[in-house]
């Protein structure tokens, strides 16, 4: 019987790209050139009359974000740009994310395409989405 040496750094290198893989395969490559995930955060609230879509889009304008409603869904994507170094100045730290990100969010029922609203404030991208009549819920009365 042969002394197998046990590496450890190794094996566990090994499981982390396994795993790595798997969540790759799951929820599709979202990383940019280096690597940085960029997937914003993102929020959605439901009441009887709306749906309301926040997501995080800090140090980005308005102009750089793109927001698509198709059928009973909603794309929101747009690209942060990498800061460049100038002059004399040099980076010794870059943990901020950069690159494009597409978000797209499928809704449960449909929505009034001609009401809804977006507004962007303080980095945070807010897209209030009224229901169609349709899909609202209605009270019934009961005869008794």
């Amino acid at each position: 019987m042969a002394i197998i040496r046990w590496r450890p750094r190794r094996e566990m290198s090994a499981i982390q790209d396994e795993i790595n893989r798997m969540f790759d395969d799951f929820f599709g490559n979202v990383s940019d050139e280096d690597g940085a995930m960029i997937v914003p955060p993102t929020d959605i609230v439901e009441d009887n009359d709306k749906f309301v879509v926040s997501i995080e889009l800090p140090g980005m304008k308005k102009d750089e974000v793109k927001l698509t409603l198709k059928d009973e869904s909603i794309t929101i994507s747009g690209s942060k740009m990498r800061e460049s170094e100038t002059g004399d100045n040099r980076f010794h730290r870059v943990e901020r994310s950069h690159g494009s990100f597409c978000r797209t969010i499928n809704l449960p029922s449909k929505v009034d395409a001609a009401k809804i609203s977006a507004e962007f404030s303080d980095g945070v991208l807010v897209v209030t989405l009224p229901k169609v009549e349709a899909a609202k819920p209605k009270e019934i009365a009961i005869k008794g």
